[in-house]
């Protein structure tokens, strides 16, 4: 069952996982789960919101919470799911994009991944897609040619040195021609999703979905694709780890997702949520 409650002064949280929830290990803070299962007990709403698989990012959560509990938003925005009814919006990028930007980041030697039917794909055995993989506990595949996939991808992610994704982002952009979005999910990830596939448009899917009150939402991010998701909701919480672009348009700069900034935003903002919790925060 849904966690989700429609009544006009019930609140709903939205988290970013990687970067914001999760900490360097890869690891949900216990607090954090306590936090979250508070909000429920309060009559108020959870979402997970991020730039990951759904089925890893359902994966990670059934493993903390033992349970299908949450919406989740996955592939930056492209797909929504709700629990007990399935996928509800699903955005795919057209193959005539698709494979131009294969080619412009094959010519630069650029580690490119496609993301077909919730599956993992690359054309070479690389420690990119082993790390990848593994961060995100999910099976890959490897195939000749991303090309030949006749199924249109969700996403595509290229992997590389910041400094050289930094590089790349205006000259694929000016390949894609508006019919894709590119930005940074993460420093060493550049993804190239549907262009008008975003946390924010996802959201405001939902929230009509679901009938929750955006005004009444608070969000929670550290990288570009969660700007999209601060222009919608009501309250904006960026941690200290995340990117400036992001930290100038917060209401509040919490700390690091190091320092479980998710909690230390809560002891300042939402302190009612935080029975039976013991932070040193």
């Amino acid at each position: 069952m849904s966690n989700i409650r429609k009544l006009k002064n019930a609140k709903t949280f939205v988290f970013d996982l990687d970067g914001t929830v999760l900490n360097s290990k890869n690891e949900f803070p216990q607090e954090t789960k306590q936090l979250i299962l508070n909000i429920l007990e309060n009559g108020d709403n959870v979402i997970f919101a991020t730039g990951r698989m759904h089925i890893s990012a359902k994966k990670l959560l059934e493993n903390v919470f033992g349970e299908d509990i949450f919406p989740i938003i996955s592939y930056n925005g492209a797909v929504v799911y709700v629990p007990n009814v399935g996928f509800i919006y699903e955005k795919t990028l057209d193959m005539e994009t698709v494979h131009k930007v294969i080619g412009f980041l094959r010519q630069r030697n650029i580690h490119v991944q496609t993301y077909v039917d919730d599956k993992l794909y690359s054309e070479k055995d690389n420690e990119e897609i082993k790390l990848y993989a593994k961060h995100a506990d999910v099976p890959y595949y490897v195939v000749n040619d991303l090309k030949a996939i006749e199924h249109p991808p969700i996403k595509m992610l290229a992997i590389a040195e910041q400094g050289i994704l930094d590089n790349l982002i205006e000259p694929l952009k000016e390949i894609v021609d508006g019919r894709a979005n590119v930005f940074k999910s993460f420093p060493i990830f550049l993804d190239i999703v549907p262009a008008d596939a975003n946390k924010g448009n996802a959201l405001k899917f939902l929230a009509d979905y679901l009938g929750f009150d955006l005004k009444n939402t608070v969000v929670f991010g550290d990288n570009e694709n969660d700007i999209y998701m601060f222009e919608v909701a009501g309250t904006k919480v960026a941690v200290e780890n995340a990117v400036d672009k992001l930290k100038e348009v917060a209401d509040f700069v919490s700390k690091s997702n190091e320092e479980n900034g998710v909690l230390y935003s809560f002891v300042r903002l939402f302190p009612e949520y935080l029975r039976g919790i013991e932070s040193s925060n």
